[in-house]
């Protein structure tokens, strides 16, 4: 029954950044559901193991390109490969995303426009190529973009980050009244605490991801009380470019675990604040005494 009204068997999709991490599980689930795919990654050697992966899962003939999302004449190129090989675009998810940790009054230049390029400017020009094809093919189709719950509040050190991601959020919006008429649906899922290469790179993974410490930060910071895992993703992104969510267009669906709902508040042991408790603070003097 939810095979019927999901309604992805036959459909074809096209992953930007799908071979690793988030963007594998994405591909996977989708190509378990029954859809043919299309998938780019700067990664050659994810693109290796994806492939490894797909052929045991007997995915009809995917379609995988190793380039760089940001560089615009390849994406245009990638999208005339899947034309060639499909012949059509059913769904479209952008995956990548990223940037550096700075203040944004040190920020060069060119560490800005590679911000914005590698977060927002190729999301534009994927959804641009997807959506005219889906109008030129008719039938509807669904767009799902990549976000952050750091779209919904202030990121220090990462401001250009977050304003990207609130530049998805925003254009996901505005396409989604646009291309309504059409019946393309576009939408976003905005992950927050998903420890992988990319967020250790950036500094915000701690290395012990699996012991007591993880375990206490877990309990205080996340209402669920566990970090996300790349299933949490892949569900949401799958219920978007399925018929299940036919009527949900121009939303986002935070897969945070209930940390943007926190507000601030975190369940520290000795009950709920939106600060840190003195006795905590206590014992960070003296440490720092010591």
């Amino acid at each position: 029954m939810l095979d019927e009204w999901a309604g992805l068997d036959g459909k074809v999709a096209v992953i930007t950044g799908g071979a690793g991490g988030l963007g594998r599980a994405v591909t996977v689930d989708l190509v378990r559901a029954g859809v043919a795919v299309a998938v780019c990654d700067r990664d050659q050697a994810s693109l290796d193991v994806l492939g490894g992966l797909l052929s045991d899962l007997g995915a009809p003939d995917p379609l995988l390109v190793c380039f760089d999302v940001r560089e615009t004449e390849a994406l245009a190129a990638f999208f005339d490969q899947v034309d060639e090989r499909f012949g059509r675009v059913d769904i479209l998810v952008n995956i990548p995303g990223g940037g550096y940790r700075a203040k944004v009054l040190d920020m060069s230049p060119k560490g800005t426009m590679a911000v914005i390029r590698q977060n927002f400017l190729y999301v534009l020009e994927a959804c641009q190529h997807a959506a005219r094809r889906m109008q030129a093919q008719g039938g509807g189709g669904s767009i799902v973009n990549m976000s952050t719950i750091e779209a919904h509040r202030a990121m220090p050190d990462m401001g250009v980050y977050g304003a990207m991601k609130a530049a998805v959020e925003h254009l996901t919006k505005t396409l989604a009244v646009e291309l309504g008429p059409s019946r393309i649906r576009v939408n976003t899922v905005a992950p927050d605490l998903f420890p992988n290469a990319s967020t250790a790179a950036a500094g915000f993974s701690d290395v012990d991801q699996t012991g007591p410490l993880a375990e206490l930060e877990d309990r205080i910071a996340v209402p669920l009380q566990r970090k996300g895992v790349d299933a949490d993703v892949s569900g949401p992104v799958l219920f978007l470019a399925s018929n299940l969510s036919a009527y949900v267009t121009g939303t986002t669906i935070h897969i945070d675990g209930g940390t943007l709902a926190n507000g601030g508040w975190m369940a520290w042991p000795d009950g709920y604040h939106n600060t840190v408790p003195r006795s905590v603070l206590a014992l960070l003097r003296g440490a720092d005494d010591a």
